[in-house]
């Protein structure tokens, strides 16, 4: 049963990046003309892979707590079967905010870009610069206790 969840997650996946995709598409050529009275610059400057990253995180999240909240309040929804979806709700929303706590400590500490991701019972913490033992025996113990896991089961590594 938890596959088929899954797999139907999957599928909503690959759907929404369908039509997102499709609604991206070619642009409006009304509102792709410039204006001859405004000049806009070219815009050099592309966001760091790590609020990419974000981004698309929340966004995905998002999908997923919407699809799993539709199984949930679905009277057609079998009492297991929403049970499994509780259950993966429940998951998803502790992983973001332990990333998030994380995160937040780290951007507190002058890490900005570093980003956390955490899943079945662990935690993979990106740093993008290198750390002495000092620093990462730091952000260990504060991943541990944002997280409330074991050290071993939490890594810090660069991007």
């Amino acid at each position: 049963m938890k596959d088929r969840i899954l797999n139907v997650l999957m599928l909503a996946a690959v759907a929404a990046a369908l039509i997102l995709t499709f609604l991206k598409g070619a642009p409006d050529t009304a509102t792709s003309l410039p204006m001859a009275s405004v000049a806009q610059p070219a815009s050099t400057i592309s966001p760091h892979p790590a609020e990419v990253y974000r981004a698309r995180r929340k966004e995905t999240r998002a999908m997923e707590q919407s699809l799993l909240t539709t199984l949930i309040d679905s009277e057609h929804t079998a009492p297991e079967t929403k049970a499994m979806a509780e259950q993966q709700l429940i998951e998803i929303t502790s992983n973001d905010e332990t990333e998030l706590a994380v995160e937040g400590a780290l951007a507190a500490q002058g890490y900005t870009d570093a980003l956390c991701v955490s899943r079945d019972g662990s935690m993979t913490v990106f740093l993008p610069t290198e750390i002495d033992a000092e620093k990462a025996a730091y952000f260990l113990e504060m991943a541990q206790d944002a997280s409330g896991l074991a050290a071993e089961n939490i890594r810090l590594t660069g991007y």
